[in-house]
C-alpha cells in the first residue's frame, strides 16, 4: 500500500495528496507488485527494494544515483517474539520514501497526526524518524529492566522459570545490539559524506542522534552483563543447595549403616550371642540408635 503525504511551514498539517509533489512523504507497507514497480519507475534500485524486505537485512547506509538509502531496524511492537523488523529510508532531491514488510502505525502516527517536522524539509524528517525509532528501543529497554528488576528481588528463591526470563530477555537484547550498532556506525557514516544534504542545525543532530543511540547500545550491554551476573549468581545458589543437599544424604546414608550392618548380621540364619534374652531386640535397637546418633552428630559438625 503506497500513500502520498504532504505539509510544508506554511501547511504544517499532513494530509494524503492524490499525486506525488515535491516534498512529498512516500510511505509505503506490505508492498504488492505494483507498488514495487511505482517504486522502481521512482527511481529507487530493486536490489535495495528486495533487501529491505528481507527480515534479516543488516541496517546500511547506500547512495546511488541520487537516492541516500538508510536501512534501519526497529523493535516490531506486533511481534511478541521481540524480533526486529527492517525499514528503509530513501531520500531524493524530491521525495522521502519509507517502505517497510510490517504496517508500524504506532511509529508513523505521530508524524501524521502532529508532525511537527513538515515533510518538505526532508533531512530534518528523516531525522525525526530515527529520533522516533531511537525512542522505541528506549521504552522497550526499559521494559526489559523492570522485567529483570522484577524477577531478581530475591536471588535466593529464584525458579527454573526465572531462567526463562532472563533467556528470552538476553535474545531481544542481543537483537536489539545487532540493530543498533550497525545503524550508529550509518549515522557516523553519514556525517563523514556528501550522500545527502545537511545543515548545520541537521549535522547537529545526526550527532545528537549517534549520542542516543550509543547510550542505548550501552544499556543494552549493561543488561546484558545484568543478566550474566545474575544467571551465575543463580547457579552458584543452585550448586550450594545441590553441595547441602548432597551433604545431607551422605550423612543419612553413614548413620543409617551401622543399623544396616547391625540387622544384616542379626538377619543370618546362625547362633548369635544374647539370641535367648528377651531384651535383645530392644538391646540392639536402642545401642544402634545410639551409635547413628553420635555418628550423625559428628559429620554435621564437622560439616
Amino acid at each position: 500500500m503506497i500513500l502520498y503525504l504532504r505539509s510544508t511551514l506554511q501547511k504544517p498539517k499532513t494530509t494524503e495528496q492524490d499525486k506525488l509533489q515535491p516534498g512529498t512523504w512516500v510511505k509505503v507497507e506490505r508492498p504488492g507488485t505494483n507498488d514495487i514497480e511505482q517504486l522502481v519507475n521512482l527511481g529507487l534500485d530493486t536490489d535495495i527494494i528486495n533487501d529491505a524486505l528481507d527480515p534479516y537485512e543488516v541496517p546500511r547506509i547506500e547512495h546511488e544515483q541520487g537516492w541516500t538509502y538508510f536501512i534501519a531496524r526497529l523493535p516490531d511492537a506486533e511481534d511478541e517474539s521481540g524480533f526486529t523488523t527492517p525499514v528503509l529510508f530513501a531520500i531524493s532531491k524530491a521525495y522521502t520514501v519509507t517502505l517497510s514488510q510490517d504496517p508500524l502505525n504506532s511509529l508513523w502516527r505521530p508524524f501524521i497526526s502532529k508532525n511537527n517536522t513538515p515533510t518538505t524539509q526532508k533531512a530534518k524528517l528523516f531525522m525525526s524518524m530515527i529520533a522516533a525509532i531511537n525512542t522505541e528501543y528506549e521504552h522497550h529497554v526499559a521494559g526489559i529492566n523492570k522485567r529483570v528488576r522484577a524477577v531478581t528481588r530475591d536471588v535466593q528463591n529464584m525458579h527454573a522459570r526465572d531462567i526463562a526470563v532472563f533467556t528470552d530477555n538476553e535474545r531481544k537484547l542481543n537483537d536489539y545490539l545487532d540493530a543498533l550498532v550497525p545503524m550508529n556506525m550509518a549515522l557516523k557514516k553519514l556525517l563523514g559524506s556528501n550522500m545527502l544534504e545537511l545543515f548545520d542545525d541537521d549535522i547537529e543532530m545526526v550527532e545528537d542522534l549517534s549520542i542516543d543511540l550509543e547510550q542505548v547500545i550501552v544499556r543494552c550491554q549493561s543488561q546484558l552483563r545484568t543478566i550474566t551476573n545474575l544467571r551465575d549468581s543463580y547457579r552458584a545458589v543452585m550448586d550450594t543447595r545441590l553441595n547441602e543437599t548432597l551433604r545431607i544424604l551422605t550423612v543419612i546414608t553413614v548413620t543409617l549403616t551401622i543399623p544396616t550392618m547391625v540387622a544384616g548380621i542379626y538377619g543370618m540364619n546362625v547362633d548369635l550371642p544374647g539370641d535367648d534374652s528377651p531384651a535383645a531386640f530392644w538391646t540392639i535397637i536402642g545401642l544402634s540408635a545410639i551409635f547413628s546418633l553420635l555418628l550423625g552428630i559428628y559429620f554435621m559438625r564437622r560439616r
